[in-house]
């Protein structure tokens, strides 16, 4: 028969056994990754929400320092930091709610809530942190942003298409007979020698700042129009092939190679043909002009980005680049002496209503870049 001794210690094992297993439902019932470390950064703890936000089974974390599970710069930091804390007892992080990020398995990035506690244990200090995986709230911030620029730019296309509206009801008229005297006085002077050298080369320029002022008008009506779009899909190697061609002869005659780098497999794109061409168009033209005279290279190349669903189409060229001092997308912006300074604001326009980016940058060793990143299976509605 047990003597009392054993009795009592049965039953503590018992107890001991039962808080334990409540503690362990207790943890695995919770929806945030609970996470201990020791002073040395290893992880002695991993509960199941921190398995399914993190990707890790517990076995694979437990014993490994925990900057496994952070992207610099937490990770570089990290170990440093437990060492001030354990010297000065300073806390940066301990005692309060912050917004940072982690590293799944897969290497995604992703925003948390994080909230850490320590404790002491005999000689030795623990650190637990409670970890919220807030992606769907980052995603829906994001989303309503997105739909507040939305809103702040179509108040302000109305805003230009008004003055647009205006100025063109004013101009047109009066440009079109300016046009159209200077056209009928060229052909006069043409008909007149002693008069056409002294003439003609003014009444040329006249209607050549005339074109240029329609054009910008034109290009201003085109910007404060709302972008809708006749979606299709567009099979991005013979699209690309066929803009290649298009300016291939001014190409070889400025002495500029004009270079298609196409992947082996490319998904169609869901896309508005004409006015992605228009994007595509605008940006080989300004690649061209950056070189002018060859020899120079103009580069269209397009990469799938399957993680993202996406498409990026970039177009480089080796000429000058661009100062960091001009807002190439911003309203007439220009390096060109007759530029509109409004192509490339309509080109954002377009790529953004497609639900995509454009950005550019420098090309080493000169020559700029930009890139336009589409979502393959169109702009969400």
């Amino acid at each position: 028969m047990p003597s009392s001794k054993q009795s009592s210690l049965t039953e503590a094992l018992h107890t001991l056994g039962l808080n334990e297993a409540r503690w362990r439902a207790v943890l695995d019932s919770v929806q945030d990754a609970i996470i201990s470390i020791d002073q040395r950064g290893t992880v002695t703890l991993f509960n199941r929400s921190a398995e399914r936000i993190f990707g890790y089974a517990a076995d694979e974390v437990i014993g490994r320092n925990v900057t496994m599970l952070m992207p610099a710069p937490y990770a570089d930091e990290h170990d440093a930091y437990i060492e001030r804390y354990e010297r000065t007892g300073v806390a940066k992080a301990i005692g309060r709610v912050r917004d940072v990020h982690a590293r799944r398995r897969n290497g995604e990035i992703f925003p948390i809530e994080l909230s850490v506690s320590d404790a002491r244990f005999e000689n030795e200090r623990l650190y637990t942190a409670i970890i919220r995986d807030v992606s769907d709230r980052a995603r829906t911030r994001a989303h309503l942003l997105e739909l507040e620029h939305r809103v702040s730019q179509r108040e302000r296309l109305a805003d230009i298409g008004a003055v647009t509206a205006k100025v063109v009801h004013d101009l047109g008229n009066p440009l079109a007979a300016i046009s159209m005297q200077a056209q009928l006085l060229i052909r006069r002077l043409r008909r007149e020698p002693i008069a056409s050298d002294l003439l003609l080369p003014t009444a040329e320029r006249v209607l050549a700042s005339v074109h240029r002022l329609d054009a910008v008008i034109h290009e201003l009506t085109s910007f404060a129009r709302e972008q809708r779009l006749d979606l299709t899909d567009v099979v991005l190697p013979d699209f690309l092939r066929e803009i290649r061609d298009l300016w291939l002869p001014l190409t070889t005659s400025r002495a500029i190679d004009i270079v298609l780098d196409l992947p082996a497999e490319c998904p169609p794109v869901r896309a508005d043909e004409q006015k992605l061409r228009r994007v595509i168009e605008n940006l080989v033209k300004n690649a061209i002009e950056a070189i002018n005279r060859g020899p120079g290279c103009v580069s269209i190349l397009t990469l799938p980005i399957p993680i993202n669903e996406k498409v990026r189409i970039s177009v480089a060229d080796t000429g000058p680049g661009i100062s960091p001092d001009i807002d190439v997308f911003g309203l007439f912006e220009t390096t060109k002496p007759e530029g509109t300074g409004l192509g490339l604001a309509i080109a954002q326009q377009i790529v953004v209503a497609h639900g995509g980016s454009i950005r550019y940058e420098a090309r080493a060793p000169t020559g700029t870049v930009f890139h336009i990143d589409l979502p393959v299976q169109g702009p969400a509605v």
